[in-house]
C-alpha cells in the first residue's frame, strides 16, 4: 500500500514539473514568413541584446514585425524594445507594444510596421532589447 501511495506521489510531482516546463516555453512568434536569416546579433550584455536586420527589398512582404520574447514574467518584470531605422529612432505602427511591466508568464514586446513606412530599399532595422526580472527566450523578425 505504501509503495502504491509513493508511486502516485511521484507521478503527481512529475506531472506538475511537466506542466511547469510547458508554461515556461517561449511565446509564439508573429504569424508570417520568418526573416530571421537577415538578422544578426550585433551586441549583447546580461540584460540586453542589440539585433540588426536588413529589411528585404521588393514589393513583398508588405508588413513586418519584430518580436522579442521572454519567459518567467512576474509582478516586477519589465521589458522594452527601442527600434532604429538607418541610425534614426523609428516609430512603429499602430498596435505595436514597445514595453511591458508586471506581466506574468511568457511575455513579449513587438514592433509592427508597413513597408510604406520605410524610407529606402534595403533599410537596416536595429532593435535594442532590454529586460529585467525575466529570461530572454528569443526574437523573431517576420513579414506578411
Amino acid at each position: 500500500m505504501r509503495t502504491f501511495a509513493l508511486l502516485l506521489a511521484i507521478c503527481a510531482v512529475s506531472a506538475s514539473v511537466a506542466t511547469s516546463a510547458q508554461a515556461q516555453a517561449p511565446a509564439t512568434a508573429t504569424p508570417g514568413t520568418s526573416l530571421k536569416a537577415v538578422c544578426v546579433e550585433t551586441d549583447r550584455m546580461m540584460d540586453w541584446r542589440e539585433i540588426t536586420c536588413t529589411v528585404p527589398a521588393g514589393a513583398t512582404p508588405r508588413r513586418f514585425s519584430f518580436r522579442a520574447m521572454f519567459t518567467g514574467g512576474h509582478d516586477d518584470t519589465s521589458a522594452s524594445i527601442a527600434p532604429e531605422l538607418d541610425g534614426q529612432p523609428f516609430a512603429c505602427g499602430e498596435g505595436s507594444k514597445l514595453s511591458l511591466f508586471g506581466e506574468d508568464g511568457n511575455v513579449s514586446v513587438f514592433c509592427q510596421f508597413e513597408r510604406s513606412a520605410l524610407p529606402a530599399v534595403g533599410a537596416r532595422l536595429k532593435v535594442l532589447i532590454k529586460w529585467s526580472h525575466a529570461e530572454f527566450a528569443d526574437y523573431e523578425f517576420s513579414g506578411e
